[in-house]
Protein backbone atom coordinates (compact mmCIF):
# COMPACT_ATOMS: atom_id res chain seq x y z
CA UNK A 1 0.00 0.00 0.00
CA UNK A 2 0.99 3.73 -0.98
CA UNK A 3 0.83 6.11 1.87
CA UNK A 4 0.72 9.83 0.75
CA UNK A 5 1.89 12.02 3.75
CA UNK A 6 -0.03 15.52 4.01
CA UNK A 7 1.44 18.83 5.97
CA UNK A 8 0.75 21.10 5.97
CA UNK A 9 2.96 24.19 6.59
CA UNK A 10 2.40 28.26 7.76
CA UNK A 11 5.64 29.84 9.37
CA UNK A 12 7.32 26.98 10.90
CA UNK A 13 10.69 27.16 8.49
CA UNK A 14 12.50 26.19 11.35
CA UNK A 15 10.81 22.86 11.87
CA UNK A 16 9.66 22.08 8.52
CA UNK A 17 13.12 20.15 7.93
CA UNK A 18 12.99 17.81 11.41
CA UNK A 19 9.32 17.05 9.83
CA UNK A 20 9.98 15.75 6.37
CA UNK A 21 13.45 13.91 7.39
CA UNK A 22 11.31 11.96 10.09
CA UNK A 23 9.38 10.94 7.08
CA UNK A 24 12.18 10.06 4.74
CA UNK A 25 13.96 7.98 8.09
CA UNK A 26 11.10 5.39 7.87
CA UNK A 27 11.47 1.64 7.93
CA UNK A 28 8.53 1.58 5.07
CA UNK A 29 9.56 3.49 2.01
CA UNK A 30 6.25 3.22 -0.23
CA UNK A 31 5.34 6.59 0.27
CA UNK A 32 5.10 10.14 -0.96
CA UNK A 33 5.72 13.29 1.17
CA UNK A 34 2.43 16.39 0.06
CA UNK A 35 3.88 19.63 1.41
CA UNK A 36 1.06 22.75 1.31
CA UNK A 37 2.64 26.10 1.93
CA UNK A 38 -0.38 27.94 3.38
CA UNK A 39 0.84 31.46 2.15
CA UNK A 40 3.89 31.56 4.81
CA UNK A 41 5.75 34.78 5.65
CA UNK A 42 8.93 33.43 6.75
CA UNK A 43 11.45 31.31 5.29
CA UNK A 44 9.62 28.22 4.65
CA UNK A 45 9.36 28.61 1.05
CA UNK A 46 13.01 28.41 0.38
CA UNK A 47 13.77 25.90 2.62
CA UNK A 48 11.22 23.66 1.19
CA UNK A 49 12.36 24.41 -2.53
CA UNK A 50 15.80 23.44 -1.07
CA UNK A 51 14.09 19.95 0.63
CA UNK A 52 12.40 19.63 -2.92
CA UNK A 53 15.77 19.32 -4.38
CA UNK A 54 17.10 16.96 -1.65
CA UNK A 55 14.09 14.71 -2.08
CA UNK A 56 13.23 15.12 -5.73
CA UNK A 57 11.30 11.67 -5.79
CA UNK A 58 9.54 11.95 -2.72
CA UNK A 59 8.11 15.40 -2.26
CA UNK A 60 5.49 17.43 -4.05
CA UNK A 61 5.81 20.91 -2.74
CA UNK A 62 2.74 23.01 -3.38
CA UNK A 63 2.51 26.91 -2.82
CA UNK A 64 -0.84 28.74 -2.47
CA UNK A 65 -2.05 32.35 -0.66
CA UNK A 66 -3.26 31.55 3.00
CA UNK A 67 -6.71 29.83 3.39
CA UNK A 68 -6.16 28.21 6.38
CA UNK A 69 -5.73 24.25 7.35
CA UNK A 70 -8.81 23.07 6.04
CA UNK A 71 -7.83 24.36 2.81
CA UNK A 72 -4.29 23.15 2.94
CA UNK A 73 -5.29 20.01 3.54
CA UNK A 74 -7.98 19.87 0.73
CA UNK A 75 -5.25 20.67 -1.47
CA UNK A 76 -3.13 18.32 -0.70
CA UNK A 77 -5.56 15.58 -0.45
CA UNK A 78 -6.40 16.33 -3.91
CA UNK A 79 -2.81 15.85 -4.73
CA UNK A 80 -2.25 12.84 -2.93
CA UNK A 81 -2.30 9.04 -5.16
CA UNK A 82 -1.83 6.85 -1.95
CA UNK A 83 -4.04 4.31 -0.63
CA UNK A 84 -3.68 5.56 2.81
CA UNK A 85 -3.04 9.22 3.78
CA UNK A 86 -1.43 9.55 7.01
CA UNK A 87 -1.35 13.73 8.73
CA UNK A 88 1.93 15.23 9.77
CA UNK A 89 1.69 19.28 11.66
CA UNK A 90 5.06 20.81 10.02
CA UNK A 91 6.58 20.94 13.55
CA UNK A 92 6.11 17.51 14.85
CA UNK A 93 7.89 14.25 14.07
CA UNK A 94 7.09 10.83 13.78
CA UNK A 95 9.65 7.67 14.83
CA UNK A 96 10.90 5.76 12.30
CA UNK A 97 8.68 2.71 12.37
CA UNK A 98 5.50 4.94 12.66
CA UNK A 99 4.24 3.59 9.17
CA UNK A 100 5.20 0.48 9.14
CA UNK A 101 3.25 0.00 12.35
CA UNK A 102 -0.23 1.83 11.33
CA UNK A 103 0.27 -0.59 7.50
CA UNK A 104 0.64 -3.59 9.65
CA UNK A 105 -2.89 -2.49 11.62
CA UNK A 106 -4.56 -1.33 7.92
CA UNK A 107 -3.99 -5.22 6.77
CA UNK A 108 -7.37 -5.59 8.37
CA UNK A 109 -10.11 -4.75 5.74
CA UNK A 110 -12.79 -3.57 8.22
CA UNK A 111 -10.16 -0.88 9.82
CA UNK A 112 -10.95 2.84 8.66
CA UNK A 113 -8.29 4.97 10.49
CA UNK A 114 -5.54 4.50 12.85
CA UNK A 115 -4.67 6.51 15.59
CA UNK A 116 -1.86 6.64 18.07
CA UNK A 117 -0.22 8.25 21.16
CA UNK A 118 2.15 11.13 20.39
CA UNK A 119 5.13 12.43 23.53
CA UNK A 120 5.28 16.00 23.37
CA UNK A 121 8.84 17.17 22.81
CA UNK A 122 10.06 20.92 23.32
CA UNK A 123 11.20 23.51 20.89
CA UNK A 124 14.71 21.95 20.68
CA UNK A 125 13.07 18.44 20.05
CA UNK A 126 13.90 17.45 23.50
CA UNK A 127 11.43 14.86 25.12
CA UNK A 128 9.07 16.67 28.16
CA UNK A 129 9.24 13.92 30.86
CA UNK A 130 5.78 12.35 31.24
CA UNK A 131 3.77 13.90 28.78
CA UNK A 132 1.56 11.56 26.46
CA UNK A 133 -0.97 12.65 24.23
CA UNK A 134 -3.51 10.12 23.78
CA UNK A 135 -6.12 7.72 25.42
CA UNK A 136 -6.78 4.23 25.40
CA UNK A 137 -9.78 3.88 22.93
CA UNK A 138 -11.84 0.85 21.97
CA UNK A 139 -12.48 0.58 18.00
CA UNK A 140 -16.17 1.31 18.07
CA UNK A 141 -15.44 5.65 18.01
CA UNK A 142 -18.51 6.78 17.01
CA UNK A 143 -19.58 4.99 20.09
CA UNK A 144 -17.91 6.77 22.40
CA UNK A 145 -17.98 10.30 20.87
CA UNK A 146 -22.38 9.64 21.13
CA UNK A 147 -21.37 8.57 24.66
CA UNK A 148 -19.16 11.56 25.94
CA UNK A 149 -20.89 14.21 23.33
CA UNK A 150 -17.98 14.49 21.78
CA UNK A 151 -15.08 15.30 24.47
CA UNK A 152 -11.99 15.45 23.03
CA UNK A 153 -9.50 12.57 24.17
CA UNK A 154 -7.70 12.22 20.93
CA UNK A 155 -4.23 12.58 19.91
CA UNK A 156 -3.51 15.89 17.20
CA UNK A 157 -3.10 15.71 14.17
CA UNK A 158 0.21 13.66 13.51
CA UNK A 159 -1.43 10.99 15.08
CA UNK A 160 -3.75 10.29 12.43
CA UNK A 161 -4.12 8.22 9.17
CA UNK A 162 -7.46 6.92 7.18
CA UNK A 163 -7.97 5.24 3.77
CA UNK A 164 -7.88 6.87 1.11
CA UNK A 165 -11.54 5.53 -0.14
CA UNK A 166 -13.07 6.93 3.48
CA UNK A 167 -11.72 10.44 3.55
CA UNK A 168 -13.11 10.52 -0.13
CA UNK A 169 -17.12 10.86 2.00
CA UNK A 170 -14.73 13.67 4.13
CA UNK A 171 -13.36 15.57 1.41
CA UNK A 172 -13.57 18.57 0.48
CA UNK A 173 -13.64 19.78 3.98
CA UNK A 174 -15.50 23.77 4.11
CA UNK A 175 -12.64 25.27 4.54
CA UNK A 176 -14.36 28.28 6.24
CA UNK A 177 -15.91 26.45 9.74
CA UNK A 178 -12.47 24.51 9.41
CA UNK A 179 -9.92 27.00 8.79
CA UNK A 180 -7.78 25.35 11.85
CA UNK A 181 -8.40 22.20 14.27
CA UNK A 182 -9.21 19.91 11.29
CA UNK A 183 -8.17 16.96 12.95
CA UNK A 184 -11.29 17.55 14.74
CA UNK A 185 -13.69 17.28 11.40
CA UNK A 186 -11.10 13.97 10.70
CA UNK A 187 -11.57 12.07 13.72
CA UNK A 188 -15.42 12.88 14.29
CA UNK A 189 -16.02 12.42 10.70
CA UNK A 190 -14.57 8.76 9.78
CA UNK A 191 -15.69 7.41 13.10
CA UNK A 192 -19.19 7.00 12.03
CA UNK A 193 -17.54 5.73 8.44
CA UNK A 194 -16.09 1.96 10.23
CA UNK A 195 -13.21 0.65 12.48
CA UNK A 196 -10.87 3.44 14.37
CA UNK A 197 -7.88 1.57 15.47
CA UNK A 198 -5.91 3.51 18.16
CA UNK A 199 -2.40 1.79 18.85
CA UNK A 200 -1.21 2.44 22.38
CA UNK A 201 2.12 3.39 21.29
CA UNK A 202 4.09 6.49 21.11
CA UNK A 203 4.80 6.80 17.46
CA UNK A 204 5.35 10.13 16.99
CA UNK A 205 6.19 13.49 19.42
CA UNK A 206 3.80 16.72 19.61
CA UNK A 207 6.07 20.15 19.56
CA UNK A 208 5.06 22.72 22.37
CA UNK A 209 6.61 25.91 21.59
CA UNK A 210 6.04 29.55 21.60
CA UNK A 211 3.38 29.58 18.64
CA UNK A 212 1.12 26.65 19.47
CA UNK A 213 1.60 26.48 23.60
CA UNK A 214 -1.14 29.17 25.08
CA UNK A 215 0.98 31.00 28.11
CA UNK A 216 -1.69 33.48 29.01
CA UNK A 217 -2.90 36.05 31.51
CA UNK A 218 -5.96 35.85 33.24
CA UNK A 219 -8.27 37.55 30.54
CA UNK A 220 -6.56 35.79 27.73
CA UNK A 221 -7.68 32.74 29.39
CA UNK A 222 -11.35 33.86 30.26
CA UNK A 223 -11.25 34.91 26.03
CA UNK A 224 -9.65 31.55 25.05
CA UNK A 225 -11.88 29.74 27.42
CA UNK A 226 -15.14 31.21 25.42
CA UNK A 227 -14.03 30.94 22.29
CA UNK A 228 -13.16 27.12 23.25
CA UNK A 229 -16.75 26.63 23.79
CA UNK A 230 -17.69 28.22 20.68
CA UNK A 231 -15.32 25.55 18.93
CA UNK A 232 -17.08 23.13 20.23
CA UNK A 233 -20.85 23.81 19.62
CA UNK A 234 -19.85 24.64 16.12
CA UNK A 235 -17.90 20.86 16.40
CA UNK A 236 -20.87 19.76 17.51
CA UNK A 237 -23.24 21.47 14.75
CA UNK A 238 -20.61 19.76 11.91
CA UNK A 239 -20.57 16.42 13.55
CA UNK A 240 -24.64 16.29 13.23
CA UNK A 241 -24.98 17.70 10.06
CA UNK A 242 -22.33 15.41 8.48
CA UNK A 243 -24.25 12.46 10.08
CA UNK A 244 -27.57 13.76 8.80
CA UNK A 245 -25.70 14.29 5.33
CA UNK A 246 -25.12 10.13 4.98
CA UNK A 247 -27.95 9.04 6.95
CA UNK A 248 -26.58 7.94 10.14
CA UNK A 249 -29.44 7.16 12.87
CA UNK A 250 -26.79 8.93 15.55
CA UNK A 251 -26.47 12.29 16.87
CA UNK A 252 -24.67 13.56 19.28
CA UNK A 253 -25.70 15.62 22.31
CA UNK A 254 -23.78 18.18 23.91
CA UNK A 255 -25.30 17.56 27.44
CA UNK A 256 -23.16 14.45 27.61
CA UNK A 257 -19.97 16.32 27.32
CA UNK A 258 -18.56 16.92 31.38
CA UNK A 259 -15.88 19.25 30.39
CA UNK A 260 -18.62 21.73 28.43
CA UNK A 261 -21.21 21.12 30.98
CA UNK A 262 -18.69 21.35 34.03
CA UNK A 263 -17.05 24.77 32.32
CA UNK A 264 -20.65 26.31 31.19
CA UNK A 265 -21.47 25.99 34.77
CA UNK A 266 -18.43 27.46 36.21
CA UNK A 267 -18.30 30.54 33.74
CA UNK A 268 -21.84 31.31 34.82
CA UNK A 269 -20.92 31.06 38.44
CA UNK A 270 -24.06 30.33 39.94
CA UNK A 271 -25.35 27.62 42.35
CA UNK A 272 -28.23 25.76 40.21
CA UNK A 273 -29.41 22.45 41.79
CA UNK A 274 -30.45 21.11 38.84
CA UNK A 275 -27.45 21.61 36.95
CA UNK A 276 -24.94 20.51 39.61
CA UNK A 277 -26.63 17.12 39.84
CA UNK A 278 -26.66 16.51 36.05
CA UNK A 279 -22.74 17.10 36.29
CA UNK A 280 -22.31 14.92 39.04
CA UNK A 281 -23.74 12.41 37.21
CA UNK A 282 -21.39 12.72 34.60
CA UNK A 283 -18.51 12.85 36.66
CA UNK A 284 -19.23 9.43 38.02
CA UNK A 285 -20.18 7.99 34.54
CA UNK A 286 -16.74 9.59 32.93
CA UNK A 287 -15.73 7.06 31.03
CA UNK A 288 -11.88 8.43 31.37
CA UNK A 289 -12.00 8.77 35.10
CA UNK A 290 -10.84 5.85 37.04
CA UNK A 291 -12.29 5.16 40.15
CA UNK A 292 -9.46 7.58 42.56
CA UNK A 293 -10.49 9.94 39.57
CA UNK A 294 -13.87 9.94 40.04
CA UNK A 295 -14.29 10.70 43.79
CA UNK A 296 -11.25 13.41 43.34
CA UNK A 297 -13.46 15.34 40.89
CA UNK A 298 -16.40 14.91 42.58
CA UNK A 299 -15.43 15.98 45.72
CA UNK A 300 -13.76 18.56 44.31
CA UNK A 301 -16.85 20.11 42.09
CA UNK A 302 -19.02 19.85 45.37
CA UNK A 303 -16.34 21.73 46.93
CA UNK A 304 -16.81 24.17 44.32
CA UNK A 305 -20.45 24.29 44.81
CA UNK A 306 -20.21 24.99 48.09
CA UNK A 307 -18.28 28.11 47.59
CA UNK A 308 -21.12 28.96 44.81
CA UNK A 309 -23.67 28.89 47.37
CA UNK A 310 -21.80 30.60 50.36
CA UNK A 311 -21.24 33.06 48.04
CA UNK A 312 -24.77 33.55 46.58
CA UNK A 313 -26.25 33.56 50.06
CA UNK A 314 -24.04 35.92 51.12
CA UNK A 315 -24.98 38.47 47.70
CA UNK A 316 -29.16 37.78 48.85
CA UNK A 317 -28.07 39.27 52.18
CA UNK A 318 -25.75 41.94 51.02
CA UNK A 319 -29.07 43.06 48.75
CA UNK A 320 -31.80 42.87 51.60
CA UNK A 321 -32.86 46.19 53.07
CA UNK A 322 -31.83 47.33 56.05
Amino acid sequence: MKVSIIISNYNYARYLPSAIESVIAQTYKNTEIIVVDDGSKDDSCQVLLQLSQKYPNKIKAIFQVNQGQGAAFNTGFGAASGDIIAFLDADDVWKPNKLQRIIEIFQNSDVVGVMHFLENIDSNGKPIKGSIVGKSLDDDLARIIVETGNAWCFPPTSGLAYRRDALQKVFPIDSVKWRLCVDGCLIYCTAFLGKIKTLDEVLGSYRIHGANHYVKQQIEITTQVAKSQAGIEMTNQCINEYLESINHPYRVDLSRNLQYQRTNYYTRGKWNIKDALAISNLILRWRFYNQQEQIYYFTRFWMKNIQLLFRQNSDTKTLKPS
